[in-house]
């Protein structure tokens, strides 16, 4: 299993899921961490330079199917199950929530803590706090 938390340093958890430069990448094993990487930001429209990304949603012919162009972001993280933030835009979270990404919004701070939570089966999903 994979952790990914959004974060700016590696020590904090970004404000924003998008505007995050970096995803720190736990690998999880017999629930303990073996491995952990720094995942650079190179696929949300903050940094793509994607403007339509945040602001256009497009609809295909006969609009049985919503394409949305966060599709870019579960390219991205699509190798995790879990990933944590403190904010996202709705819109995000439920794409990649269909995607099969368990979305985790949280008023923590601590990068290493969060996951320890989660792990632990401590960490609070605060969904309410989507904008």
């Amino acid at each position: 299993m994979k952790i990914g938390v959004a974060t700016e340093d590696d020590k904090m958890i970004s404000a924003h899921f998008g505007r995050s430069p970096y995803f720190a990448i736990y690998q999880i094993e017999d629930g303990k961490i073996i491995h952990k990487e720094m995942r650079k930001n190179t696929f949300t429209g903050h940094f793509r330079n994607d403007h339509s990304e945040r602001h256009h949603h497009h609809h295909n012919e006969g609009g049985e199917e919503h394409h949305h162009k966060h599709q870019h972001v579960a390219e991205g993280l699509k190798d995790c199950n879990v990933v944590i933030s403190h904010g996202m835009g709705r819109r995000a979270w439920e794409d990649l929530r269909a995607k099969g990404i368990e979305m985790i919004v949280t008023d923590e701070t601590d990068v290493e803590n969060v996951v320890q939570m989660y792990l632990a089966g401590d960490l609070r999903d605060k969904t309410e706090m989507l904008h």
